[in-house]
């Protein structure tokens, strides 16, 4: 089970590092809004959004392939930053978007929080008990693989839609005055 946490962290990891080195303004822009003094180095800022996502999409395949404690790590720290931003950004009043998956992104709210937590926890506990390639899911036959592999895509999804989609259905919920 963390195994599947872990992996279907690592892949939601790899498509928000892939979304950013493709479209880095809009996490330019969120770093912009948390770090004030980083005004006026959009260039810079736009370039190091870039590299960051390149990064995360490197250690998402790096668990995804290879895994292991390294590798968990490595996912689990970029957790523990996405947490305290998301938290950051979740009681900032201005609602501001995150730039995870670059424009297809909704305000930080509370699923996004704990969302990265649960990704955090995941990946931390993969720490502890290393699990394989795949999160271990490659290991144990052909049947198992598949259907752990789909299992792993499906958490993905979900996890993206609780964080793009499921605020901006929240939000056309709400009466017309309190957008």
């Amino acid at each position: 089970m963390i195994g599947a946490l872990t992996a279907a962290a690592a892949v939601l990891l790899g498509v928000a590092g892939l979304a950013k080195a493709r479209s880095p303004a809009p996490a330019a822009a969120m770093i912009t809004r948390v770090i004030p003094r980083t005004r006026g180095r959009s260039r810079a800022l736009t370039n190091a959004v870039r590299v960051g996502g390149g990064v995360e999409a490197v250690i998402a395949v790096a668990f995804l392939s290879i895994g292991g404690r390294v590798a968990a790590a490595l996912v689990a720290a970029c957790y523990l930053v996405f947490t305290v931003v998301a938290l950051r950004l979740a009681t900032d009043r201005r609602h501001t978007s995150c730039g995870c998956f670059g424009a297809a992104d909704s305000p930080v709210g509370v699923a996004h929080v704990v969302l990265d937590a649960v990704c955090l926890a995941a990946a931390s506990a993969s720490v502890a008990i290393p699990v394989g390639a795949g999160g271990g899911r490659l290991e144990q036959g052909a049947l198992v693989a598949v259907v752990g592999c789909g299992q792993v895509l499906l958490l993905a999804w979900l996890g993206y839609l609780a964080i793009t989609a499921l605020p901006a259905l929240a939000s056309l919920r709400r009466p017309e005055e309190a957008r």
